[in-house]
């Protein structure tokens, strides 16, 4: 079972908690483009969004992390300015919004929570995988980013930001800053 947030009459307080949430974790992928440039834990973040997050807020996560990634990448890591740069960047995006859409269509059935979470992050990380990998065939990129080693290394940089994002996203709730939805209004979510 996943905790998508409910759409209810008062928005106020809820979309307060959620927009705090989404500038949390787009600050926590800051620090993770810092650290790990091209690897920021994207895939992380649309496994979360697809469980924990309505489809609009979730969408609204997934691309204000992917902005921030972009941000730090082209102002304060100086990324080049080129045609080519914009095109892996935008390839980027799409693949981590198609990473989101797959996780949320894959969690859609009632699933016990440890297989959701499994689900949705296998599913996020294997389509946003195969976006980079069809844009880079696209690209005609020979480089070696989809090497095992790098991939394997792209994988446990997501893993690791999704433990962490599951744990923020616990103590958030017994925070109140989000709330979990009710179980008859996920299916509305």
């Amino acid at each position: 079972m996943t905790d998508r947030t409910a759409t209810t009459g008062s928005l106020t307080t809820s979309q307060t908690g959620s927009a705090i949430w989404i500038a949390l974790i787009a600050g926590l992928t800051v620090v993770g483009s810092f650290a790990y440039a091209c690897a920021a834990p994207l895939a992380a973040v649309a496994a979360l969004a697809a469980l924990k997050m309505g489809r609009g807020e979730g969408l609204a996560l997934v691309i204000v992390s992917w902005l921030a990634n972009q941000f730090v990448g082209f102002v304060l890591l100086s990324y080049p300015h080129t045609a080519d740069s914009y095109a892996w960047g935008a390839a980027i995006g799409v693949s981590a919004v198609l990473g989101y859409l797959a996780a949320r269509a894959a969690t859609q059935a009632k699933l016990s929570e440890p297989v959701a979470l499994a689900a949705a992050f296998a599913v996020a990380f294997v389509v946003y995988q195969i976006g980079l990998y069809a844009a880079g065939v696209a690209f005609g990129y020979e480089g070696d980013a989809f090497s095992t080693a790098i991939v394997t290394e792209v994988l446990t940089i997501n893993l690791i930001a999704y433990v962490g994002f599951l744990l923020i996203h616990r103590a958030a709730v017994a925070l109140s800053l989000v709330k979990t939805a009710q179980p008859s209004a996920q299916a509305a979510a």
